[in-house]
């Protein structure tokens, strides 16, 4: 029975960290360019993930120590992962909100446990409307099989987030095909700057900063701003009142939200991380397996946070991708 009440995880600027992010696996079924690492890669040896009792016994540390009330799996590929229906029964019992990151080619097989285990909100990354490019971008000719799941799931009555990277010379042309579909179906289609990660390639020569995606969505539609909410990630729009869904824009890298951050990150080799780009790690799984306490770790951690994107740059000009200290994507969880 607890004996204390749950304290509220604040780092040094007075943020409140309320929402955590749980990597469950460093393996994916896609190859997406700007998540992978140009050189071979290879995923965490299994003796080195946490255990699906693992993540469940951290998770209820983080909800019943520190108010955290959203949970969002993710991965890599969360769904590929053998025992995933094991973790989302666990994490279903901790009262929270839970979410899924997926790229959504095996959506199909999950539906039914999401609805039976309270599971809302999917997050399903699509960079591309085209077969070519999406083949292209993922190194996989699997877009019907993933565009068949998103209207599933639409259908099915989830909360549904396409989210999809924006990188100049790919796929800014398909930005009035993308917003076309946040006003006929009801989702929340969000756009993302090209964001640098080791091993992905990045030039700033491909972000498109939000400004100009907003000019470029002008030249086809009028649009109007609608309310975003505190710790939101993506500033949000609307073509009208007769759109069944909205459009959002993440600008990490041209006008970040760090001020509003409520998020923890942990990697499915149990590394809490402070910040998508912080160079930082605190080896949770490391002290759980030794049977130590792990709160005051987790407040350190926090404590230790950056006011500003993992305190390795503030203005995307000053950027330099290959002195960076981080993971790949694929390795961070997004």
């Amino acid at each position: 029975m607890r004996m204390t009440t749950p304290t509220d995880l604040l780092d040094a600027f007075g943020r409140k960290h309320d929402y955590l992010r749980l990597s469950v696996t460093d393996s994916c079924n896609f190859r997406c360019l700007y998540c992978m690492p140009d050189e071979p890669f290879k995923s965490t040896p299994s003796i080195e993930l946490m255990t699906s009792q693992e993540i469940f016994e951290i998770a209820k540390i983080f909800v019943d120590e520190f108010n955290i009330s959203k949970i969002r799996i993710t991965g890599g590929e969360p769904l590929v992962r053998n025992d995933f229906e094991t973790i989302i029964r666990q994490i279903s019992t901790l009262g929270t909100s839970i979410g899924i990151t997926t790229n959504g080619v095996l959506l199909h097989k999950y539906f039914e446990l999401f609805q039976e285990c309270g599971v809302k909100n999917l997050n399903i990354s699509i960079d591309s409307l085209d077969r070519d490019k999406f083949k292209y971008i993922t190194k996989r000719d699997l877009f019907q099989k993933v565009w068949e799941n998103i209207k599933e799931s639409i259908k099915r009555g989830f909360n549904v987030k396409l989210n999809v990277v924006i990188m100049r010379g790919f796929n800014e042309d398909e930005i009035p095909e993308f917003i076309a579909l946040s006003h006929h179906y009801p989702i929340e289609l969000r756009f993302i700057e090209f964001m640098p990660f080791s091993g992905n390639s990045w030039e700033k020569e491909k972000v498109i900063p939000i400004a100009e995606m907003l000019s470029l969505i002008s030249q086809h539609f009028t649009y109007e701003k609608i309310e975003d909410h505190k710790n939101d990630t993506s500033r949000k729009y609307r073509v009208n009142e007769e759109s069944k869904g909205v459009f959002g824009l993440i600008s990490t890298m041209s006008n970040s939200f760090c001020a509003g951050c409520n998020r923890i990150r942990i990697t499915s080799d149990g590394k809490m991380k402070n910040c998508l780009f912080g160079a930082d790690e605190f080896d949770l799984l490391k002290a759980f397996r030794n049977k130590e306490e792990i709160t005051e770790l987790i407040q350190l951690g926090i404590i230790k946070k950056h006011k500003e994107k993992g305190g390795q740059f503030s203005e995307m000009e000053s950027v330099r991708n290959q002195s960076m200290i981080n993971r790949s994507m694929i390795k961070i969880g997004g």
